[in-house]
């Protein structure tokens, strides 16, 4: 039987084995660990941070609007809309696999306002028959076809929130392709669809008439531009593409405010006049505008309120 005393040795014997083992291993771990590279440990976690914060792809940030296209087909070209040129249209939140487009409307019609400016179409010449019977040619800008940017707008905005293609041919004179644009006539109102609605301004005569599906329902004299300083008012077909109240016109040597102002030709329109003395006769020769017809204010706060926008107007 082996004594305590033996059994003590022993065991105190394992101890220091374990103490020396231990002694003789910890240098080389304190080693390893010292000559570990930083600059690994720093790509390391560099990387795992790119990892979990990648940008989404294409595919992943703008979802099925990736795919669509729209193409609008006139008489000379087509014109396609992709994610190349609606990315920078729309703002996107994704909620899982579903996604929801938000759209830049001022981007929009900007684009739509550019193919009005392409693609409308007016004629060079127009017949007009005066209100007393008299058949005479004016140069136009105001017969043909507008195209309806406004409503072009709308429908690429419905296209691209809901992530859906569309291959329009909008000359095939369709029911749907007539929606996309306005007809611009002496026949044809285009917010009523109905009648002969236009103003008529006679410079020799320095008196306008207005008309409804027709009829007269207002007239009254005029003053129109200085033809002996330049200023004369141009002659021919032109339609109201402006109406605001109050406004303020400017040019080389004034700046008035007015109530009424009614552009039917670039900065030339209806607008009351409340510094003339007279209007009508030969007002216009002495005291004529910048090439405005000058109203009375009465006269000019009803005409505004009448006339819409691509009305036309017919001076001769």
């Amino acid at each position: 039987m082996v004594s305590l005393e033996k059994r003590i040795s022993v065991g105190k014997f394992i101890v220091i084995i374990l103490i020396l083992c231990l002694l003789t291993a910890l240098p080389v771990i304190l080693i390893r660990h010292a000559s570990a590279d930083p600059a690994q440990e720093t790509n390391a976690q560099a990387s795992s941070e790119e990892t979990s914060s990648a940008p989404e792809t294409p595919l992943q940030k703008y979802g099925k609007l990736n795919d669509i296209r729209i193409r609008l087909t006139f008489d000379r070209s087509t014109e396609t809309l992709d994610i190349k040129t609606i990315g920078d249209w729309v703002s996107v939140s994704r909620k899982g696999d579903q996604y929801t487009y938000t759209t830049d409307d001022e981007k929009i019609k900007r684009y739509t306002k550019a193919l009005a400016d392409k693609y409308s179409n007016y004629h060079a010449y127009v017949t007009f028959k005066t209100h007393d019977d008299e058949e005479i040619t004016l140069p136009s800008n105001s017969t043909g076809w507008i195209f309806d940017d406004s409503y072009a707008a709308s429908m690429i905005k419905k296209y691209i929130t809901e992530a859906r293609s569309a291959n329009l041919n909008l000359t095939d004179k369709s029911a749907e392709s007539n929606k996309w644009w306005i007809r611009i006539s002496s026949d044809y109102n285009a917010e009523k669809k109905q009648g002969n609605s236009y103003a008529e301004v006679s410079i020799s005569s320095q008196y306008m008439w207005l008309y409804q599906n027709g009829e007269v329902i207002m007239e009254g004299p005029v003053v129109t531009g200085n033809p002996n300083y330049g200023n004369d008012t141009p002659a021919g077909a032109y339609f109201i593409y402006e109406k605001e109240s109050p406004a303020i016109l400017y040019g080389p040597g004034y700046l008035t405010e007015v109530s009424y102002w009614m552009a039917f030709n670039d900065d030339i329109g209806f607008h009351d006049a409340t510094w003339q003395d007279s209007f009508g006769g030969d007002t216009y020769l002495d005291n004529g505008s910048h090439g405005c017809v000058n109203l009375p204010l009465s006269f000019a706060e009803e005409l505004y309120s009448s006339v819409y926008l691509y009305m036309p107007v017919y001076v001769y």
